[in-house]
Order: C-alpha cells, then structure tokens, then sequence
C-alpha cells in the first residue's frame, strides 16, 4: 500500500529553502527592519543563516527520498528552533500583534507536532 504524501514536511522544506535563498540573495537584510532582526543580527550574519535554513530543508528532504523516520524527525526538530526562533524574533521586535509573530509561532507548532506524525502516518 502506498503511504500518504506528508505535504506539510515538503511544504517547510520549500519555505525553509526561499528563506534561505532571500538571505542569500540580500546580504543586508537585517539592515532594513533593525527592530525585528536585531536578534538574528547579533547572532550571525544573513548567509550563516541561510545555510542554516537550507540545511534543516536539506535534512528534511533527504529523510523524505530515503525514508527514514530520525532524519525526517531531526529536520522537523531544526524547523521548530527555526520557526521558534523568528517567532521570538518578532515577538522582540513587534509585539504579540504582529503577522509575523502569529504565523512564525504557529509553524512552529505545526512542525514540532508534525515531529510525532512521522511515526503516526508516515512510518517506515
């Protein structure tokens, strides 16, 4: 029997990815809204994130090809700190009331427990 396509893990991939690819593609971005990044600023530059962002995409799309549960786990694990993080991020920077808080902590979420439905509906 053929198993479901687990579209929320292939749908974090690809946000993760164009994260990843924006950070590239502007090495200021953190100039531009001081308040919100400033957090990630002070950790580390834009492209030390996007290989961060890529590689947890990177980690999820290699436990998906391979069908393996840990590798699909630990890639939804790095989209939680991830997600989490950009939440807190705006949290700092915005308020409870900003777009970006709800939608970041709420993926957040999503992909913590979407870490259990590996083994739940996707199993090997």
């Amino acid at each position: 029997m053929k198993q479901p396509v687990p579209i929320i893990e292939i749908g974090f991939s690809i946000l993760s990815a164009c994260l990843a690819f924006i950070l590239f593609g502007n090495p200021h971005l953190f100039d531009k809204l001081p308040g919100t990044y400033e957090f990630f600023r002070a950790v580390a530059s834009e492209r030390t994130w996007a290989t961060v962002f890529l590689m947890a995409a990177l980690t999820n799309v290699i436990g998906l090809l391979a069908k393996r549960k840990r590798i699909r786990k630990a890639g939804l694990l790095a989209f939680t700190i991830i997600y989490g993080l950009i939440a807190s991020a705006y949290f700092l920077g915005s308020g409870w009331f900003s777009i970006g808080f709800s939608t970041f902590a709420v993926l957040a979420f999503m992909s913590l427990f979407a870490v259990r439905e590996v083994d739940l509906k996707n199993g090997e």
